[in-house]
């Protein structure tokens, strides 16, 4: 969805709808603050005027309408208008006005950092809200780390501009009123003067704005490749120590660090490089209005005016700068914020509401066909049929690769089946409330997923009103408990990154308490006991026996001698159902069921042994 920048007035169009228009009344009162601002600064510079005049030119200043106006005021309130005073009074208020704008110039900036926390804020959550009710193939197309770049560098980015837009707003408005007051007292001047400032910002922003855009898409992709590099680093920490990668990847970062270098700098360049243009343009247009100003007095400059000139340059040339400034962080920025819109419009999203779920009685999968978007040519399931009723237990077995997994992520509806329909209670799944129908279902799946929390909090998924009997339970049944115990801390036990802390069948089985915990209709066991020994898993699915008559229970095993009891069992070959039957029935028909079950009696079905954990 990015877009080639275009030119400045395209940028700010970019802002206007990214960061200005969805916060109109925040923009709002920021843009009355800084309007304020710089209306104060227009007024105290344009006072300097007839104070100047007060000083140099006394006879002039009394025909001036500012200061006739003051010996009035002066004379009401019981004040001699004596020209000391009126000189005092209008040093006063030029003073006052000073004071005010500089206030009015600190409260927009905290204002505007107050609107870039919450911009920030909200920003961060709106695309952690994307990422997570994201399709689940939209997800797994991307590395971990360029995500977590996705989420929060945007969302910082958009906080910086809101700062930055308002140093460009004030820039833009105190510039445009100093240049106003300087057309009220010479045209010609300020024609100059606009001449000489329109040639050194035009030039600048000509010369910086695609030039800073472009380094600021490189050093966005260079910020993504590390977070990535980084991600994969730390996850996959065991490969890395027990093939020696540490000094690859540390040369791969190194590398992807220094070519940082060069975009800095430019950046670097661009953004400073407004100083200087501003400040050599005001030293020439001081130099012409004081040449005029003495060598040609004809031409009307008067030396008060001279004055309120420079003072004007003064506020010109760093309202012009950061200007310039401001348009160059913009344009730099802006590849960070074409990301906000690429994952808020672009991200597919998963389902939100729907039909209510009652409680679930049957499922049924009608002819149900699938292909991954990355193959649609090739169907990893072809006109599956199944009915699974409550208190049932089925069993989906087949060689490697024949689509048993892919049957429970449809079940779950992390995919959508090309062809056919899955049933729930007679309703298409795809027609019900996602959400309340996940809650129904209790799922362990092979690539076993724990927190970096306490056993407690991974058993309950951090929900505080379960209560402790209940987690207790639940480890009870998965084998869990009597480990749980024997630990210093028990349930408050923290299992580190990923279940570091724990073996293979420790997280399995506090998986498979955490699927049984709330009790549900639906229980889907992915090649959940993989990691556990024989011994072992027969008792994790005797306990597990007990709850098959509340739910309906999907069981997909490569170990075929876990499954006997099941009251069907489908056997999968290249995506197709080939056999269907209990045990008895499937080893007396001698296909392809037999074979499988032959054949894991030939190698062996028990693991190696537990190994015991000392390090928690």
């Amino acid at each position: 969805m990015a877009s080639a920048p275009g030119g400045p007035f395209e940028t700010l169009r970019f802002y206007w709808r990214i960061a200005i228009r969805p916060y109109p009344r925040e923009a709002t009162g920021l843009l009355l603050l800084i309007v304020g601002s710089a209306v104060f600064d227009m007024i105290s510079v344009g006072l300097t005027v007839p104070l100047l005049d007060a000083l140099t030119e006394p006879a002039r200043a009394s025909a001036s309408l500012t200061v006739r106006g003051f010996a009035a005021a002066l004379q009401s309130v019981g004040i001699a208008p004596s020209s000391h005073t009126v000189i005092f009074a209008l040093m006063v208020i030029v003073s006052i006005f000073f004071i005010a704008r500089s206030s009015l110039l600190l409260w927009s900036q905290c204002r505007a950092s107050v609107i870039a926390v919450t911009m920030r804020t909200a920003m961060k959550l709106s695309l952690f809200e994307k990422f997570l009710y994201a399709r689940y193939e939209e997800v797994t197309k991307r590395a971990r780390g360029v995500i977590v770049n996705d989420i929060n560098r945007p969302a910082e980015t958009i906080a910086s501009s809101v700062i930055t837009l308002g140093s460009l707003w004030n820039g833009l408005f105190t510039s445009a009123l100093m240049i106003a007051l300087l057309v009220y007292l010479s045209w010609w001047a300020t024609v100059l003067v606009g001449v000489l400032a329109v040639a050194g910002v035009q030039g600048w922003r000509w010369y910086a704005d695609r030039r800073a855009s472009d380094q600021g898409r490189l050093l966005y992709d260079l910020h993504s490749e590390q977070s990535k590099r980084q991600v994969d680093a730390i996850d996959g920490t065991k490969v890395v120590k027990a093939h020696g990668l540490e000094r690859n990847m540390l040369e791969e970062q190194d590398k992807l660090l220094r070519a940082e270098w060069q975009p800095e700098l430019q950046l670097a360049f661009f953004r400073n490089g407004p100083m200087l243009v501003n400040e050599v343009t005001a030293v020439a247009i001081v130099l012409v209005l004081g040449a005029v100003t003495f060598l040609v007095p004809s031409m009307g400059i008067r030396f008060s005016m001279l004055g309120a000139f420079l003072l004007a340059m003064r506020r010109i040339a760093p309202s012009m700068a950061s200007v310039n400034t401001a348009s160059v962080i913009l344009s730099q920025y802006r590849r960070n914020l074409e990301k906000i819109e690429e994952v808020m419009q672009a991200i597919p999203q998963e389902r939100r509401g729907g039909a209510a779920i009652g409680p679930v009685t049957d499922v049924r999968l009608d002819h149900v066909s699938f292909a991954y978007a990355s193959r649609p040519d090739y169907r990893v399931l072809s006109e599956i049929t199944a009915a699974m009723t409550r208190g049932t237990v089925t069993a989906v077995v087949g060689p490697t690769g024949a689509g048993k997994s892919t049957i429970a992520s449809l079940l779950l509806e992390l995919y959508e089946p090309q062809a056919g329909s899955i049933l729930v209670n007679g309703a298409e799944l795809r027609g019900l409330d996602l959400a309340a129908w996940r809650r129904r279902v209790g799922y362990v799946s092979q690539d076993i997923f724990v927190f970096n929390a306490s056993i407690r909090d991974n058993i309950a998924l951090g929900d505080d009103r379960v209560p402790a009997a209940q987690t207790e339970w639940a480890a009870e049944v998965a084998q869990l408990h009597d480990f749980v115990a024997s630990l210093p801390e028990g349930y408050s036990t923290v299992i580190g990154d990923r279940g570091l802390r724990l073996s293979g069948g420790q997280c399995q089985r506090l998986a498979i308490a955490r699927a049984i915990l709330r009790r549900p209709d639906v229980l889907i066991f992915d090649e959940a006991t993989s990691a556990l020994d024989n011994l072992t898993e027969r008792a994790v699915y005797e306990a597990i026996s007990t709850l098959h008559q509340e739910a309906i229970t999907l069981v997909i095993a490569h170990r075929l001698s876990t499954i006997r009891d099941a009251d069907q069992i489908l056997v999968l070959q290249a995506g197709r159902v080939v056999e269907r039957g209990t045990h008895d029935t499937l080893v007396s028909q001698r296909g392809v069921y037999a074979q499988l079950y032959e054949e894991g009696d030939r190698a062996g079905t028990a693991p190696a042994s537990e190994p015991a954990v000392t390090n928690v």
